[in-house]
């Protein structure tokens, strides 16, 4: 306060007496109960920063959404890896797109006239 009075409130008014004083004061089980809650905000706060981990035991199958996620067979002609799909299921496709790519594993085996040797062979089968 700034104390421009010279009158003092102590001095006049006796504050033993004042129920409503009382009334306003915090109890022993109040201050109890305001550091109960702080404390459970507190540990509620940190919780927030835990990691969470949530593990579930079943049985079945997985399956990927994307074909680049999945184990797949592919019966070609060139050996080597898919690098990059260029359809994805359920898209249509037409006669002469090209559906995915696939690499060399080692550029040792490419061979330059594969294809025709390959029409080679089906002419000579015809």
């Amino acid at each position: 306060m700034l104390n421009i009075s010279s009158n003092k409130i102590q001095e006049s008014i006796p504050f033993s007496g004042s129920k409503s004083l009382v009334m306003t004061l915090p109890l022993k089980e109040n201050q109890r109960r305001v550091r109960l809650l702080t404390g459970i905000l507190i540990s509620a706060f940190i919780m927030l920063f835990l990691p969470w981990t949530q593990n579930i035991r079943s049985k079945g199958y997985v399956t990927a959404l994307r074909p680049d996620q999945r184990p797949q067979t592919i019966h070609s002609i060139i050996a080597g890896r898919i690098e990059n799909w260029y359809v994805a299921e359920g898209d249509y496709v037409a006669k002469g797109d090209t559906i995915l790519r696939i690499s060399e594993v080692k550029d040792e085996y490419f061979d330059s006239l594969l294809l025709p040797r390959t029409q080679m062979q089906v002419d000579a089968k015809a």
